[in-house]
């Protein structure tokens, strides 16, 4: 019996010496950020309420880190903080110890000039032209009665890019159009971008009697528009970031890989309310041939380019506020909703940290906002959040089932894009 009760005592002892480490290693991982954005010359203090050291990369001048004792009301060094002292803009690791012995993680730390935004909150026309064309599906081509052919089944598949016929560049779909008319049913060879890859294939048209034209049978997408909201620009460099998320095509969901785009004076004509289940939208028209800047990059956190007109989108400069300084509690949007003018309206911060796009739940609670729009509307994507006088990101999503909710990306995340 005794023998059997120091078994069990030593198995016990044998689990908890490999279970508590583990256990304690994989929390103090999890409360430390994977990545730190500092601003060159801001001295920031990490507090871990835990005894954590940390040390950069050696012969890196970019970022100086101290440790020190934090103070506790029951216990003199219950943990530490850790002071960042960012000396210059560049980008170094950090790996954090835990009782300056065990290496518990290393993140990439990236140190950026201090910087100043005008926060926009205007509503504009985003025009978007694809890099090549745009497979969207194939289909049936009718020959003559009921017979019929799919030429391109098999071949093309939903989302592929054709950039060139028979060597002839695809501009948009009117140029494929010419250069299936005119092969009298040959072959034609496609270049193709597929998944990042380019690769070439041969497609046969079919001559359809119905429309008295040779078909390939495929439908394809050369360009797209809609509206959105700038988020801010640079004044020292013009360029601008938006929405706060990619522009994905509506069919084939996939994040639109695009040749060039614009940006164009819009007109709001009206206002779709939102209700649970049901998103509301701005609608406007869009002035493509009044262009206000030039869209170079389409990516999971906006759109970004140059401003050809940075004189319509007057403002004063901000400070950004990295994620480290974001609080839970009051903030502010900016949008265009009644007009022309930019207005502030109150949102609440009301959770941290999901990431992909999703860093802060927010929670409409301007009254004047909610009995315009119901809360976050489609088209105000990209919307500034501004906090203690802080540009601190932008509005990216909106809640199907609670339109007063919705999330925000963090303005840091923009930038570390826009200057990729």
């Amino acid at each position: 019996m005794w023998l059997n009760q120091e078994k069990k005592r030593r198995f016990v002892a044998a689990i908890s010496a490999v279970l508590i480490p583990t256990l304690l290693w994989c929390s103090v991982s999890w409360l430390l950020p994977n990545d730190l954005t500092l601003v060159e010359g801001e001295k920031t203090e990490i507090a871990t309420q835990l005894p954590i050291s940390a040390k950069t990369e050696e012969s890196v001048g970019v970022l100086g880190v101290t440790t020190k004792p934090l103070a506790d009301a029951f216990h003199l060094e219950l943990g530490s903080s850790i002071l960042a002292n960012p000396i210059q803009a560049g980008t170094t690791k950090i790996t954090f110890y835990l009782c300056n012995a065990v290496p518990i993680k290393t993140i990439d730390a990236t140190v950026i000039p201090k910087t100043t935004l005008v926060p926009v909150g205007k509503t504009v026309g985003v025009s978007l032209d694809t890099k090549g064309l745009l497979v969207l599906g194939t289909g049936q081509v009718y020959m003559e009665e009921n017979d019929t052919a799919e030429p391109s089944k098999g071949v093309l598949k939903t989302g592929d890019l054709l950039l060139e016929a028979d060597g002839k560049k695809l501009i948009n779909k009117e140029t494929l159009i010419d250069v299936v008319t005119q092969c009298n049913g040959k072959k034609i060879d496609i270049l193709l971008e597929r998944k990042g890859e380019q690769k070439h294939v041969i497609l046969t048209p079919v001559f359809s009697n119905v429309e008295q034209a040779y078909k390939l049978g495929i439908w394809v997408r050369d360009s797209i528009q809609g509206i959105g909201t700038i988020t801010y620009y640079d004044p020292s460099s013009n360029q601008f970031g938006a929405l706060g998320h990619g522009v994905y095509d509506v069919d084939t969901g996939e994040l639109m890989i695009i040749k060039n785009g614009s940006l164009n004076v819009s007109q709001l004509t009206d206002i779709v309310k939102g209700k649970k289940g049901e998103p509301g939208e701005l609608t406007g028209t869009i002035q493509r041939e009044n262009i206000l800047g030039e869209v170079k990059k389409n990516t999971d956190v906006g759109i970004y380019g140059t401003l050809n007109q940075s004189n319509d989108f007057f403002g004063d400069p901000l400070p950004i506020g990295l994620k480290q300084e974001v609080k839970i509690g009051k903030a502010e949007i900016l949008s265009n909703i009644e007009g022309q003018e930019v207005k502030k309206y109150e949102i609440e911060i009301e959770s941290l940290g999901k990431g992909n796009g999703k860093d802060m739940m927010i929670h409409v609670t301007d009254k004047r906002l909610l009995e315009k729009t119901g809360g976050i509307v489609q088209g105000m994507s990209g919307s500034p959040i501004i906090q203690n006088g802080q540009l601190i990101g932008a509005v990216t999503h909106v809640l199907v089932n609670d339109p007063e909710r919705g999330y925000g990306t963090f303005i840091e995340t923009m930038l570390h894009e826009m200057r990729k």
